[in-house]
């Protein structure tokens, strides 16, 4: 526990630093993350007796997250270039493994888990820097005053999922401890409550629709209840979901956490789980509300 604290203590601040700066520093930073959940990933598909193709994904990755960093320069027109650079690095993966197995037998199982390494963590990855640079979500100032500090529209984006993220967690953790008493997924993750898990529901559902509300009355970012309503529930689903396929992955690798760069937190696929899901549904929620106000404008 003791580790798990310094830890803390140690990783906010610096947290809080990036998501403030955002640009390349941020960039850069994600860029590090993805790196290290990738060779997480592959480490633990290795050591199952799995391949984890490291040159067609990890391009693939860079790809995607490059395509991401560019769209604060070249806006609509990179909606055209993410997929494709997706489309085309699963078949870069698909041709790396005809010719690493392309006569053992294993090019199916392997393939098919080096296209889940894209999607899951480079895809995952490259919407943290789609939502935190989201410049087109709004046609008014992209940077405002929050507490007389001056903030930008796609931080405070970030920062409403992330809330809503921890509060999942948190909720869901303290009322499972006391209250569980029904097995959520026993086969996948033995100590989730259907208790905890209803908690961490209503919990991130308040969060994200309190805090979208709270924005709403000081005027720094506007939107519709219905966009509070989508988000709140899209992230309190979600989130969840996203531990429990990491923790499902870990048990399918037979480890019990996927590294040990966080002393007391395990590894970068361990604290970014629930968030590889969370934040790009939040990203299309918003983004579903950009398209459906210019309609109605």
């Amino acid at each position: 526990m003791l580790k798990r604290i310094l830890t803390g203590v140690v990783a906010l601040p610096v947290v809080i630093f990036l998501i403030h700066q955002g640009g390349y520093l941020f960039d850069a930073a994600v860029f590090a993350l993805a790196t290290v959940g990738l060779f997480e990933f592959r480490n633990m598909a290795r050591q199952a007796g799995h391949d984890v193709y490291w040159l067609s994904t990890g391009m693939t990755m860079l790809a995607l997250i490059y395509t991401a960093a560019i769209f604060r320069f070249v806006s609509v027109y990179s909606f055209i270039i993410f997929p494709a650079v997706l489309v085309l690095g699963c078949i870069f993966v698909m041709l790396e493994g005809m010719a690493r197995h392309h006569g053992d037998g294993k090019w199916a199982f392997n393939t098919a888990l080096s296209v889940m390494a894209v999607v899951y963590i480079g895809f995952g990855f490259a919407h943290f820097i789609l939502l935190r640079d989201a410049l087109y979500f709004t046609s008014a100032d992209l940077q405002v005053s929050l507490w007389g500090l001056p903030i930008d529209r796609g931080e405070i984006l970030f920062w409403v999922i992330m809330l809503g993220t921890w509060a999942s967690d948190t909720f869901a953790y303290f009322a499972g401890s006391a209250l569980g008493k029904h097995k959520l997924c026993p086969t996948i993750s033995p100590n989730k409550s259907v208790e905890g898990a209803v908690a961490g529901f209503i919990g991130c559902v308040a969060v994200v629709m309190g805090g979208m509300h709270y924005l709403n009355v000081a005027n720094v970012f506007q939107g519709s209840l219905l966009l509070s309503v989508l988000l709140g529930l899209g992230v309190a689903f979600f989130a969840p979901l996203g531990d429990l396929v990491e923790s499902i992955l870990k048990r399918n690798f037979g480890v019990k956490d996927s590294g040990k760069i966080f002393p007391g937190h395990g590894g970068v696929l361990d604290r970014c789980d629930s968030l590889l899901f969370a934040i790009p549904v939040g990203y299309y929620v918003f983004l579903l509300s950009v398209v459906v106000n210019s309609f109605m404008m």
